[in-house]
């Protein structure tokens, strides 16, 4: 009887070993050919670690290529880039261009390779600075109409960025959108910091933001020298020939809108009539204005030179 259950307790012991071995087996099939190891690229956001509050840096990558290897299951998570870490370590930085090494770590699989293995960047100190505020028209408006007095509340900000680029700035301009605007009106303006050749600068923190800007529409005029015109009306006498005639000044300067200016090539004399003209004369000739024009002078004098026929 001591014999038989000996015999069943090892019989039952095979079994159990040839269970687990099969279990094992399984697991092998199931982990090789239904989740099996692969590679795979993906995009990580590279980390700036350290980074002392006096400094910045400038060229340092957003996104860096990495490629791991591990489990299909693992490898397939629509959180793969997160759990992936890539970081360059600015403690003790110093200023100038730097080479730093692109640390990664993963703790889901193995990591094949980093593209690139290092970053070249630019570091620079922090430095800040009281500059004024300027107003910038935008949008679409009528050519004769443009901003009038304007108060920007407040009129100084706060310049924070690389000391490298605000020795640049020397103001920064509130963009004022004037498209739907007449006579007085009010807006709020994101401010934008501005180098002297006039080219917007990013990467610069400004205190505050953003401006409030209190303006009115007026009407524009511009001032241009147009040249003057002659005309003549009526027929010369019997034996007259005009041979020169000379219009001083030449051209006469106009202040009109700008619309009006576009239009204008030439300011015309009121007709001047020769039908009882009898020698060489000096005469003052009225100008011809079209309206919403204002002339410097309202009349030039005309020199005409004549000949008399036999």
């Amino acid at each position: 009887m001591r014999f038989l259950q000996r015999l069943a307790r090892k019989e039952n012991l095979l079994a159990r070993i040839i269970c687990l071995l099969m279990a094992c087996g399984l697991w092998v099939y199931v982990m090789t050919d239904q989740n099996p190891i692969i590679e795979r690229n993906i995009e990580v956001r590279l980390q700036q670690r350290n980074l002392p509050q006096n400094m910045m840096v400038f060229n340092a990558p957003d996104k860096i290529l990495v490629k791991v290897r591990g489990s299909r299951a693992k490898l397939s998570s629509d959180n793969l880039s997160a759990e992936i870490n890539a970081s360059i370590n600015l403690k003790n930085i110093t200023e100038g261009q730097q080479s730093l090494p692109i640390t990664v770590t993963y703790s889901g699989g193995e990591i094949v390779s980093v593209t690139p293995k290092e970053v070249s960047v630019y570091v620079d100190t922090v430095s800040e600075k009281k500059v004024p505020v300027t107003t910038r028209i935008v949008g679409a408006v009528n050519g004769d109409m443009t901003i009038g007095s304007s108060i920007i509340t407040p009129a100084e900000v706060t310049l924070r960025g690389a000391t490298h680029r605000i020795d640049k700035v020397n103001r920064v301009v509130a963009p004022i959108d004037i498209s739907n605007h007449s006579g007085s009106f009010q807006t709020e303006s994101e401010l934008v910091a501005v180098s002297d050749d006039g080219y917007d600068i990013p990467n610069m923190r400004i205190i505050p933001e953003r401006v409030m800007v209190q303006a009115n529409m007026v009407s524009q005029m511009h001032s241009l020298d147009i040249p003057v015109k002659l005309v003549m009306s009526g027929d010369l006498p019997a034996g007259i020939i005009v041979t020169k005639t000379e219009i001083v000044p030449t051209s006469v300067r106009v202040t009109a809108p700008p619309s009006v200016l576009k239009e204008l090539k030439d300011v015309k004399t009121k007709p001047l009539d020769v039908s009882k003209l009898n020698g060489s004369t000096v005469v003052a000739a009225e100008l011809d204005l079209p309206e919403k024009v204002i002339p410097e002078r309202r009349t030039v004098q005309i020199k005409i030179s004549v000949e008399r026929q036999n």
